[in-house]
């Protein structure tokens, strides 16, 4: 999977982004700034998952799953959808997995 080489190429008008801790037991979702954080502290994506989750009618919230490792260790970090986050996985050449269930119909 793509990584990119430079976490600071993203986000550069942001000072202190890359300090943000995350963690599934503290926070049911991250923010790009969680991301960024994990993979200045050497996590690569290994893969991304959209997820849509649906209310009534054609509602719908768009998150992001990235599935990260850093050696032995992995997580999935639930990245809440932003234009910041869509233009990090465009530019950072993250291929994107989009299931049926989360493709609008």
């Amino acid at each position: 999977m793509a990584k990119s080489s430079n976490v600071a190429n993203f986000h550069i008008m942001y000072q202190d982004v890359t300090s943000q801790h995350w963690h599934s037991s503290s926070e049911r979702y991250a923010g790009a700034d969680h991301l960024l954080t994990a993979l200045e502290k050497g996590w690569e994506v290994q893969k991304c998952v959209q997820v849509r989750h649906w209310y009534a009618g054609m509602r719908s919230v768009k998150l992001y799953e990235f599935h990260l490792q850093r050696g032995d260790d992995t997580m999935t970090m639930p990245v809440i959808d932003n234009p910041y986050v869509g233009r990090f996985i465009e530019e950072g050449n993250i291929e994107l997995i989009i299931p049926d269930d989360a493709k609008i119909q």
